[in-house]
């Protein structure tokens, strides 16, 4: 009984593939110093990927640190 669940179960539901949707930042640059935080570090964009395809804002945010 437990084998012919699974059957109907693999017809209906497809299965989950590898490439699963994720998001990530990137560095824009090299590191620099932004005055308006006092602070030494890099610019990045957000980037996702969604369905294979991956888009990024601007670069719109500070993480402070140069590692």
């Amino acid at each position: 009984m437990t084998n012919l669940m699974d059957k109907v179960l693999d017809r209906l539901v497809p299965r989950a593939t590898a490439a699963a949707d994720t998001s990530y930042y990137q560095n824009c640059g090299a590191c620099s110093y932004f005055e308006a935080a006092q602070a030494v570090g890099h610019w990045q964009k957000l980037c996702h990927i969604v369905g294979g395809t991956t888009g990024c804002t601007g670069c719109i945010y500070f993480d402070v640190g140069c590692a």
